[in-house]
């Protein structure tokens, strides 16, 4: 045992490292990652011999090293039954330990498999019990997976918090091995923010605690090569990135493990792709699929069928690049893969580019944009963003301004010469024709200050409404919060945003006029839904937000459900078609209207995060703050 924090710390490894077969078992445990076959037959001589009878804390090790043993061989189903063995074993036992581990097991397989999901419920299951027991080195590994899950996810700043919290656990003079795994994370992260510094920097101090290690993993020699050729490329440093590529290749084929030679075959053939050196990738990315299907990593076979569509496209092949690239669709949105499917949709306008289809083009072109800004959780870029919105914002103010001001002394002027008309009435009073013609004038300039005033009129309607739904947009919002939330006596307002569930989908079907037609169904409904105080603005696209009044910190559930309620109860009608709507909505809890003015952006992103989760969640729901709401 250990101190930390004046609380005992649990680690059953340091537990049975006081006997002779409890050292050997640990020395077993490490060394499985490099010695699969080699520990297989000394763990099943040692587990026919009865070491492992009655002890429990043995008895776990012993599944968990066959679950080792199983990954190093690429054996999915292998690795899955000695999870599930060893998570029974610990109802069996009531043992919160031998729980945390078979969950986190369980977990970290999921995530391998894409099934993001049931990974975030394993792993969050295994961090509850392991902070409840302070069992800080099984703690540390669910935090890291965790943290590579929020990546998966967009979600950056979630992940390196995780990353963060995992190695304040560790300590580095006998954990080098592990927290160099985290340092090689965190520079995935900062590579896929465009941080190329960050992403060398922790790339390097992965490289220098993991080579330490005179066992160090063929696992972790390919991906600490790969992620350095990757890195070199995108700084243009072609020969360093070539030969981190074959490094990492040698290294994959020297493990003779499936999963690591299709990685670094793909590395080989992406390096090659953004070269356009069409030809030479091929072959790589043929002999990649042939062996990604034995791969644990469902990403690993989708991401050779990508390259390989990028190959057909540049040889022209377009039928056969859009038919890979469709599938890669469905199979990146099947698990979860944002990032994938983002680039998939960049591909495909340009395929469609190229065979003059241009609706489809633009179509995919405008899903990949939208998606790109919402990835935007680094601060540095977010900030440029928001400056950017800001900038815009006050160029509009200041057009609209120099509007008014021209409508003001045009008014002013007419105003003046409607004075000196009056006047030349009465001095020709008895000139009938001349006070016919100033009649005349005098009712021209006034028809000409109303069309003014009118046009003023226009343009706050022009800069405050959505043209096509009548609601309030984007700039009326930010406007009203800044200025005016204060000055409306409710002291409480919950942030929603409403994402139209699908909407790509009926744009496809059934053609932007669909996508319209269901836009302002939604407007009208939602409008006909909120009260006096709530205010209800198009965010964007087919987003909506909402700023709920309320009476006290406390947002009901179903207040959210009548909103899932109001779109999905009644299907659209549009062309002799019954288009079935839902809604997902991302809310925050009560804030203080004076809170939400100081820190409007930040209650922003939290809404939007939760709409991400509620969508993650199977769409038709609300998520507030970690408590989802399904539709009913």
């Amino acid at each position: 045992m250990t101190l930390s924090a004046n609380e005992l710390v649990f680690d059953p490894l340091l537990t049975i490292n006081d006997s002779q077969q409890g050292r050997q078992l640990v020395e077993l445990y490490f060394q499985a990652e490099n010695s699969p076959d080699n520990t297989f037959n000394t763990i099943t001589s040692m587990n026919t011999s009865g070491v492992f009878d009655n002890n429990v804390f043995y008895t776990a090790v012993y599944y968990r090293i066959l679950h080792n043993i199983a990954v190093a061989k690429s054996d999915l189903d292998a690795a899955s039954q000695s999870a599930e063995k060893l998570f029974e074993y610990g109802q069996s036992q009531q043992l919160d330990w031998i729980l945390a581990e078979g969950l986190t097991l369980k977990g970290i397989l999921a995530a391998r498999q894409g099934e993001s999901k049931q990974a975030f419920d394993y792993i969050e299951q295994a961090i509850v019990i392991c902070e409840s027991i302070h069992y800080e080195r099984l703690l540390a590994r669910a935090l890291n997976t965790r943290g590579i899950l929020h990546s998966r996810n967009l979600d950056y700043e979630a992940s390196l918090s995780d990353y963060q919290k995992a190695i304040s656990l560790l300590d580095e003079s006998n954990q080098h091995h592990f927290l160099g795994r985290i340092y090689s994370n965190i520079s995935v992260v900062y590579s896929r923010l465009k941080d190329w510094q960050n992403a060398i920097e922790y790339n390097q101090k992965a490289a220098e605690l993991l080579l330490k290690d005179d066992n160090i993993s063929y696992e972790l020699l390919v991906v600490l090569y790969s992620n350095a050729s990757n890195l070199m490329l995108q700084v243009n440093d072609i020969a360093a990135a070539t030969d981190f590529s074959h490094k990492s290749t040698v290294a994959a084929r020297q493990s003779d493990n499936v999963q690591l030679i299709v990685n670094a075959l793909w590395t080989e053939a992406e390096l090659l792709l953004q070269q356009q050196q069409m030809s030479q990738a091929e072959p790589i990315i043929l002999e990649c699929l042939s062996l990604a299907h034995e791969a644990l990593d469902p990403l690993a076979s989708k991401q050779c069928l990508y390259g390989l569509s990028e190959v057909r496209f540049s040889q022209k092949n377009y039928e056969q690049a859009t038919e890979y690239a469709n599938q890669l669709l469905l199979d990146f949105e099947d698990i979860n893969n944002q990032d994938w499917l983002l680039k998939t949709h960049q591909l495909l306008a340009q395929i469609y580019q190229e065979t003059a289809q241009y609706p489809e083009a633009l179509a995919h072109l405008t899903t990949y944009y939208e998606g790109t800004q919402r990835q935007l959780f680094d601060k540095r870029e977010k900030q440029i963003y928001e400056l950017q919105v800001k900038f815009d914002a006050q160029l509009q103010d200041e057009k609209i301004a120099l509007l008014t001001a021209e409508n003001n002394l045009k008014a002013a002027t007419l105003e003046k010469k409607e004075l000196q008309e009056k006047l030349w009435v009465l001095v020709f009073s008895g000139l009938t024709i001349g006070i016919a013609l100033l009649i005349h004038r005098y009712t021209s300039n006034k028809k000409r200050i109303s069309t003014l005033r009118s046009t003023n009129k226009n343009l706050y309607i022009q800069s405050n409404k959505d043209p096509l739904t009548g609601l309030y947009n984007r700039r009326f919002v930010n406007n009203f919060v800044e200025h005016n939330i204060t000055k409306t006596g409710v002291e409480y307002y919950s942030v929603l945003i409403l994402d139209c569930d699908l909407f790509k989908k009926i744009n496809d079907t059934h053609g932007h006029d669909a996508g319209d037609e269901v836009l302002m169904a939604c407007a009208t409904r939602l409008q006909n839904r909120i009260r006096a105080n709530d205010v209800l603005a198009r965010w964007g696209g087919e987003e909506f937000l909402i700023l709920l009044a309320l009476e006290s910190d406390e947002l009901q559930q179903h207040i959210l459900e009548r909103f899932n309620q109001v779109i999905a109860d009644t299907p659209v009608e549009y062309s002799g078609h019954s288009l079935k709507v839902t809604i997902s909505i991302g809310a925050t809890k009560p804030i203080l209207s004076s809170e939400l003015v100081q820190h409007w952006q930040h209650y922003l992103t939290l809404a939007d995060s939760a709409l991400y989760q509620a969508k993650s969640h199977g769409r038709n729901c609300a998520f507030i703050d970690g408590a989802i709401i399904e539709a009913s």
